[in-house]
């Protein structure tokens, strides 16, 4: 039987999607008041590693953020298109794909900074640093858990999932897991 207590764990899901909803309508909001209309929240993605690190090849960026090299692929042509990068050959292998990025992708940085700041001072508003790792510690045990559920045909994403992503650069490191925390739950 559904419950509505609000700490039933059969709502876990629905309140990860509120979440997430709550975060990709913050994002789209702030874009488009920082000027950058027609950017989505997982395009920050792309930015964010590029402005970690310029020049990446195409499959580097899909392992960094998670994602197929065709979702990638999707999302890199809509910011090329936009002006904000660029792609060429690498001079060490032309089937290699090197991302940079432009005048115009490296003007929008100080704006995906802000947002991404403003996006995480929201989001743990009134927490400790105890409780920010916590949650940072249970929820990736439960992304673990459905990875290790899921069989390899069924972890392709939905191009929605690409385009209702909704993390940003983080403005400083997230709390990690503990290496040692994996093998205490094996």
């Amino acid at each position: 039987m559904f419950q509505l207590n609000p700490e039933n764990p059969a709502l876990a899901p629905n309140l990860i999607s509120r979440i997430r909803h709550g975060l990709h309508k913050f994002l789209k909001t702030e874009l488009d008041r920082a000027g950058l209309p027609g950017l989505v929240p997982s395009h920050g993605l792309i930015l964010g590693c590029l402005y970690t690190e310029d020049q990446l090849p195409m499959n580097r960026i899909a392992q960094l953020i998670g994602r197929r090299k065709s979702t990638l692929t999707v999302l890199a042509d809509k910011l090329e298109r936009r002006g904000y990068i660029q792609r060429e050959a690498s001079a060490e292998d032309n089937r290699v794909r090197r991302v940079s990025l432009t005048a115009k992708g490296e003007e929008a940085r100080a704006a995906f900074e802000n947002i991404s700041h403003a996006m995480h001072e929201k989001l743990w508003q009134g927490f400790s640093e105890e409780e920010k790792a916590q949650t940072m510690r249970l929820l990736h045990r439960m992304s673990d858990n459905l990875s290790a559920a899921s069989s390899p045909d069924s972890s392709e994403e939905s191009s929605e999932d690409a385009d209702n992503d909704i993390r940003l650069k983080a403005p400083a490191a997230p709390p990690h897991r503990n290496s040692g925390t994996r093998k205490e739950r094996a």
